[in-house]
């Protein structure tokens, strides 16, 4: 026998152990077999169809079987190159991870009973200490152990291991001591099993325990969401940002150009390939030339109608950095502008609530340089004021952002609208829509915590850049999604993924204000296998939402009207899923789905944490056979699975094979 990895212990055997042993247990052929046992130890696994699967991985060990008779447990471990020589079952006898050793490289364990090769051992120490007798108290006969390299099947009398019907025990396998060719997956807890009472063979109900997969996944509405107008990316993405300026969209006075300003975004691509948009409507966009990015139309109506235009600027303070420092911000406070530009939103509104959702969040850009509600600088170099155009007070911009909310209230199955600070429109208005947010300036410590920052102010309120007090939005992420982009460029972005300060900064954001997806200004662009990717992957995996299967319990055979079904799921990211997708739990025969359940689980509830989901199958009608069970997430643009869990067995289609069960 061997001492866990550590080597192999040496075995002394005596007479007078020998006898106390064969007092305690009859030789191997005077054991009592099982009358009506429905497995046969012969390494052929025909008979193990109908038997639940409790734990897989990839390596040497790959599947994980238990059921019982009235007599005996039937172990079964399939795999490739399995060990010939060397492989032991642990098994908690009472279901208690505080007795019995404690086994390295899993949970809590709690181990009574060790099965190394045909030898069965009771534990006899403290919990911590390596204590086994040098003797096994049962040696398995050729009826009762079979090994292969690609089998391992055992039957261990159910009065060795002082254990009966109805009893819940926990198990696993080691190959040849490896710690990672395992059954479970090394650092998980071991799978349970619940002895039957009969003697026709299979538990009435088991639990497996899904394999976790250390994978970012490429899901929707979360991760890089970079710029719409190139298509070529290293980085997976399952979002991008389309920046559209009112002279893009309405160049003709009353003619909007979506044709071509999807084009010039790449919409048909985007949706071939299931990317949605980040939209963001644009009054005033710096660049380093002079232009307006408001129609000529509408200045000259502007200038016509005595209305001052607004303002050309060129900033020479440096403040808005090369290149990003002409354009010109409107009059605001125009009627025409604010006539024209309801309009201009109730267009796009109306394009983009359908069914294909295209658009997934529309963020409020129509207000200030970058649609990032400020003006600034404020001062110019000589002391003017107004310098780069003045921003309108609450009166006039509450009335632009109530054109959005006018516009996409009743749609939010579809669309989002995020807000860039706190107002009181964001979560108080005649429709009732809330918004959520986004902090283009993710990454800087000063503009995230300081008095005028936009955590602190979304929080407890903030002055403003003109002087008006404007109220908190807290925790808006409960209930809706937080966005945003690096700040600073290329030199920001990379300053907060870099180990050390700025990457431990970039974290603590992360989860204090839940953010989902980053983008424009994001490391899409990045080679894959770049120095900075494992800090991206890291952040990428927390971001949003990061589903796991943890546990399924369910009955071993398919009997009645209804297989009811239990699956836990663990959201390891910092926020919950946007939208009220459906979750299904499946039978399926092939790729087929020929019973389902539609669960009433709505995953905009599911913050970071524990969930479980209980439901039951209809199979009145399901024919005799082996089907496989599953779950998924389903996408109600496709009526497909959408969402990828973090977990192995994935089927071609994107559900999640759970086990497989025998009606």
């Amino acid at each position: 026998m061997k001492k866990s990895a550590k080597g192999y212990k040496i075995l002394a055997q005596t007479i007078l152990m020998f006898a106390l042993i064969l007092a305690l247990f009859p030789p191997v052929g005077a054991l009592p077999q099982a009358e009506a046992a429905t497995i046969t130890v012969d390494g052929s696994v025909s008979d193990w169809s109908a038997i639940g699967t409790l734990s897989t991985n990839s390596g040497t060990a790959q599947t994980l079987k238990a059921t019982n008779d009235g007599t005996n447990l039937y172990l079964l471990v399939q795999g490739s190159g399995l060990s010939t020589v060397t492989g032991s079952f642990w098994l908690n006898r009472d279901n208690n991870t505080a007795t019995g050793y404690q086994a390295s490289g899993w949970g809590a364990t709690g181990i009574e009973w060790l099965l190394e090769n045909s030898g069965l051992y009771n534990y006899t120490g403290t919990g911590s200490n390596w204590s086994w007798p040098a003797t096994p108290v049962l040696s398995l006969s050729s009826s009762q152990f079979f090994r292969s390299a690609s089998i391992i099947e055992v039957a261990i009398p159910l009065s060795s291991l002082q254990i009966s019907a109805g009893n819940t025990i926990r198990l696993g396998y080691i190959d040849n001591n490896s710690a990672t060719n395992r059954l479970p997956a090394a650092s998980q807890t071991l799978p349970a099993y619940v002895l039957t009472g009969g003697s026709t063979g299979g538990g009435t109900t088991t639990t497996t325990y899904p394999v976790e997969l250390n994978s970012t996944l490429n899901n929707p509405f979360k991760g890089w969401a970079p710029s719409a107008k190139s298509t070529s990316y290293p980085q997976q993405i399952k979002l991008v940002y389309a920046g559209v300026t009112w002279r893009e969209l309405e160049s003709t006075k009353g003619t909007y150009n979506f044709a071509a300003i999807e084009q010039t975004n790449n919409f048909a691509y985007w949706k071939s390939i299931g990317v949605k948009v980040v939209f963001r409507f644009i009054l005033d966009s710096p660049t380093g030339t002079a232009h307006r990015d408001i129609p000529d139309w509408l200045y000259n109506e502007m200038v016509a109608a005595g209305e001052s235009p607004g303002t050309a600027y060129n900033d020479t303070t440096g403040g808005m950095g090369t290149g990003n420092n002409m354009g010109f911000s409107p009059n605001y406070s125009s009627s025409n502008l604010i006539q024209r530009h309801k309009l201009a939103i109730d267009a796009i509104a109306a394009r983009y609530n359908t069914n294909d959702r295209p658009v997934a969040f529309v963020q409020i850009g129509s207000l200030g340089h970058w649609g990032e509600f400020h003006t600034w600088p404020y001062v110019g170099p000589s002391g003017q004021t107004n310098y780069t155009g003045v921003f309108p007070p609450n009166a006039i911009s509450n009335q632009y952002i109530q054109h959005y909310i006018d516009a996409f209230a009743g749609k939010e199955d579809k669309m989002q609208v995020l807000i860039r600070r706190s107002v009181a429109l964001a979560k108080t208005n005649n429709k009732g829509m809330v918004m959520g947010m986004f902090n283009d300036v993710f990454g800087h410590k000063d503009s995230f915590d300081a008095s005028w920052g936009w955590y602190t102010g979304t929080q407890n309120g903030y002055t403003d850049d003109i002087g008006q007090v404007q109220p908190a939005h807290a925790n808006f992420w409960e209930s809706r999604i937080s966005g945003g982009e690096f700040y600073s460029g290329a030199s920001g972005m990379n300053a907060a993924l870099t180990t050390g300060a700025g990457f431990t900064e970039t974290m603590r954001q992360t989860e204090l204000s839940k953010v989902s997806w980053l983008g424009p200004n994001s490391p899409a662009s990045l080679s894959l296998g770049n120095s900075l990717q494992a800090n991206m992957d890291t952040l990428k995996k927390r971001m949003g939402y990061h589903f796991v299967l943890r546990e399924v319990t369910r009955p071993t055979t398919i009997t009645g009207s209804t297989f009811n079904v239990t699956v836990k799921v663990e959201n390891k990211g910092v926020q919950h899923f946007p939208f009220n997708w459906p979750v299904e739990i499946q039978l399926r025969s092939g790729n087929t789905v020929v019973a389902k359940k539609v669960t009433t689980v709505d995953l905009r509830t599911w913050k970071t944490g524990n969930y479980t989901i209980t439901d039951s199958i209809p199979v009145s009608s399901l024919a005799a056979g082996t089907y496989d069970l599953a779950i998924a997430i389903i996408n109600p643009e496709t009526n497909t699975p959408g969402v990828d869990f973090a977990n192995t067995d994935r089927l071609s289609d994107g559900a999640f094979k759970l086990g497989s069960v025998t009606k």
